[in-house]
């Protein structure tokens, strides 16, 4: 299924994915038991913003 956004609104997904991304690299240093699992979660945002990037 394909969406079709304003630049802004896709500019505004990004930045809530990056923001996440910092929240999860900050718990993971202070909860090492989920590290591995907050990794493999930081991964699939980051991939998800490599797919957004991609179609701008």
């Amino acid at each position: 299924m394909k969406i079709e956004l304003e630049l802004e609104d896709i500019k505004n997904i990004q930045n809530l994915i990056k923001s996440r991304i910092n929240e999860l690299r900050e718990k993971m240093s202070n909860d090492s038991d989920k590290e591995e699992e907050l990794r493999q979660i930081i991964r699939y945002y980051k991939t998800l913003a490599k797919n957004i990037e991609k179609q701008l």
